[in-house]
């Protein structure tokens, strides 16, 4: 994986754990989003792993959140290079 895509796992990591915290209530997402959490994080912290397995990733944190409707997707399928999943929980300073 390369430092490009590792970022990008570790950045998808962070936003799913930073919306848990933020919406406690939904208990049923906020399950099956910590096991994604907890395979992206894995993800992030080894060279081993594939931009496939990245893309597989998020296209679960996509079916989650499609799912639920727990932000509103600007594309009907795949990932979107302006997720509002990410962008909802990220802070403003995540990039430096």
């Amino acid at each position: 994986m390369s430092n490009w895509d590792r970022k990008d796992a570790d950045a998808l990591a962070d936003a799913i754990g930073k919306h848990i915290k933020s919406h406690p209530e939904q208990e049923d997402d906020n399950e099956l989003l910590a096991i994604v959490m907890a395979a992206v994080d894995s993800a992030a912290n080894t060279v081993t792993t594939t931009p496939l397995e990245l893309s597989r990733h998020r296209s679960l944190v996509c079916a989650i959140c499609r799912g639920s409707r727990l932000y509103e997707c600007d594309i009907s399928e795949g990932w979107s290079n302006n997720c509002a999943f990410i962008f909802q929980n990220t802070t403003a300073f995540g990039g430096l």
